[in-house]
Formats: structure tokens, sequence, C-alpha cells
């Protein structure tokens, strides 16, 4: 144990400066700090100007008096959903059309918002009876619909509206940001253990004194480190931009405002801490299920790609919530939780008394089951014997 740090420093320098992972990082953090830069610069130049000038709707209720201006407004464009860059409404007019369920193929029976003009009664009713058909689409029991009720009751309505361009686009980068981190860390890590195999130095490494007792923990230590390391540098690529062009701007905003149908009583500073948290501890628990793999598996190729594999595989599939265990069993893996949706999962984990919601409830099964899959490890290390 004498040798820790400088055994530490030698693992955590090996997977940093490895031309799989130089490659890998450049290539994804480039490409991050591209697609956020090619927004802000060339798809939506005119939308952090707008976000600017719509500073003057700041503090402003959604209220009867603020849906009769941007009907006004809708009515001079030619409908809300033609209203654009040129007006101070415009992410206003954005968000009215998500807070709406344009998007959600709702039932018209579940609308309650008719042709007539649009009031704060009809708008905070039609939004209560589409979060009531996404708790029975869910398939939550009764008492799980009471906990998102009383939930809604702490939150305070009317919505103050504040512009929040540079939160919102914070929050939709971190699909990307899950998906390209898995895989980078799958993929780098898939050889901590492996490579040794493969260039036949692992019977006489773990031959030697600290081989089985010392070396496992390092070889642990520094592939959780190196996951936190790849979670960060990914991170600040993709946000940079943003925090350049916006700032924290709505950082005090409910976050009903960037995501009309959550129920959860919180600013969007509060939700986007949440998210930033659980994107790192699933980094970490990524960084565990690879360092496992490599030791069981003993071969990159097949490490690598059976994560890439579960990574598209999720990315690309669905469950049907009617299948109400296996799809919140799903639910839980990092690209779910930290998907893209105006929509939560409303789902709860009962413990005791208590119930969990999926912010609350995945941390802690990402910690749990990365802390298993590293004592795993060990002990396959410790009893690991060589053929022959």
């Amino acid at each position: 144990m004498h040798n820790f740090g400088t055994l530490l420093g030698y693992e955590l320098k090996k997977l940093l400066f490895n031309k799989v992972t130089i490659l890998m990082l450049s290539l994804f953090t480039g490409l991050l700090f591209g697609i956020t830069m090619l927004e802000y610069l060339v798809i939506a130049p005119d939308d952090c100007y707008v976000a600017q000038r719509e500073s003057a709707l700041g503090g402003k209720m959604l209220d009867d008096e603020m849906l009769k201006r941007i009907e006004d407004e809708a009515e001079k464009y030619g409908g809300l959903t033609r209203i654009d860059g040129s007006s101070i409404f415009y992410h206003l007019a954005q968000y009215l059309i998500r807070a709406l369920g344009t998007y959600l193929n709702v039932p018209d029976t579940v609308s309650a918002v008719s042709t007539a003009p649009l009031t704060a009664e009809s708008f905070y009713k039609n939004r209560e009876n589409i979060l009531e058909y996404l708790f029975d689409n869910f398939l939550l029991e009764e008492n799980e619909k009471a906990f998102w009720r009383s939930k809604e009751l702490e939150i305070t309505k009317p919505f103050t509206w504040k512009a929040n361009y540079g939160i919102s686009a914070m929050r939709r980068n971190y699909g990307m940001l899950i998906t390209l981190s898995m895989l980078t860390i799958g993929i780098c890590l898939s050889g901590i253990f492996a490579s040794e195999s493969r260039y036949r130095t692992d019977a006489l490494i773990e031959c030697t004194v600290e081989g089985k007792r010392t070396l496992p923990l390092v070889k642990i230590l520094a592939g959780e480190l190196f996951s936190l390391i790849v979670s960060f540098l990914l991170l600040a690529a993709a946000q940079l931009p943003s925090i350049l062009f916006n700032g924290f701007h709505g950082i005090e905003t409910a976050c009903q405002i960037i995501a009309p149908f959550f129920s959860y009583p919180w600013t969007s500073g509060r939700l986007l801490l949440v998210y930033t948290g659980i994107y790192f501890l699933a980094g970490l628990l990524l960084g565990s299920i690879a360092i496992v793999m490599s030791k069981l598996i003993n071969n990159m190729i097949a490490v690598s790609s059976c994560i890439c594999f579960t990574v598209l595989l999720d990315l690309f599939t669905t469950i049907p919530s009617e299948f109400r265990i296996l799809s919140q069993i799903r639910s839980f893996t990092p690209l779910q939780v930290l998907i893209n949706s105006s929509i939560m999962d409303p789902r709860l984990i009962r413990v005791g008394e208590r119930y969990l919601t999926v912010f609350q409830s995945a941390p802690i099964i990402y910690g749990v089951i990365a802390i298993m899959l590293c004592l795993i490890t060990i002990s396959i290390s410790r009893k690991h014997i060589f053929p022959g």
C-alpha cells in the first residue's frame, strides 16, 4: 500500500493518454461544442437575442392579462404557431404550444381549451386534465396520484414567466451528453483489466506482492476517476456555449416553464442540479459496469461491443407503459432519466410509508449497484486462478 498513489497516478495516466481515449474525447468534445455553437450562430442565431428582448416580459404572471396579450399578438401573425423571432412573445408562444399539449396527441375530450379566448382558468385546468390523463396512461395507483396532486398544491400559480432559453438549452443537452459519455467510458475502460490478458502480463502481475491486494483497488479507483473526468469534460464542452451566450438567465424560473408537465415544486436551477448530479452518478455506474465486464470477459472488443449495443438498444427501443413493471425498470436507465421531455415519469417506488420519485430513487440505485460491482471485481481479482 506504500506505493498506492504512484500506482494510481500510473493507471490514470494510462487511461487518459491512451490513443483511443484521446481520439474519442477529441471527437466527442468537439462534436458537442460544435453542435451547441452551431445552434447559436447558424441554426437559431436570433434566439439568444430574442431572449434578451423578452426580459421586458420577465416577472409577468401567466394570468388573464398576459394570455390576452399573447392572443392579440397571435392574431397579428395569423396564429400562435406563426409567431416568429421578430416578436418578443416568440418563446412564450412556443411554451404555450407545448403547455397546451399540442405535441402529446391527447384526446380532445381531455382538453379544457376551446376555441374561445384562452383564459388563465382554462389554461391551468387544461394542464391539470392532461396530468390526470398521463397518470392514467402510466397506470398509476390512487396513492401515487394523490402524491402528485399534493405536489401540485405546492406549485405557485399562476406561473411567473421569465426568459429561460439558456437554461432550456442546457437541459436539452443532457440526452446527448449521457449517450456520448456512456459510449466513451464503456469503450475506454473495456481494457482496464482485459489489456493485461491481451499482452500476457496478467499472471506475472498477480504473482507480485501487491498484484491481488492493491492493484485491483487502484484500477477500480482509477477507472472511477477517469469516468468523472470524462463526464466533466463532455459536460463542459456541451454547456459552455450556453453559459457564454445566455449565462444562467432563468435559473430561478419554476421548472414548469421549461418542462410544462413536471409536478416537482422546484426551480429550473434545482432541476438542472438534479440532472447534473444524476449525470455524474451515471458515469460512475457505467465505469463500474465496464470495469467488472473487463475482468469477467477479458476481451476488450467483446466488452466494447456489449456496452455499445446496450446503449443503442436503450436509445432506439421503447417499452409500452402498459407493461408497468418492465417499463418502469427500463425508466431507471440513465438515458431515460435524463431524456429531454416535457413529461415527467410519475411512477413511484414505495419504501415503507414513503414514496420515492425517479429523481430520488435513481441516484440510490446507481450508487448501490456501482458499489456492489466494485466489490465483485475485487472479489474476483483476489480469487482469480490462472489455468495451467
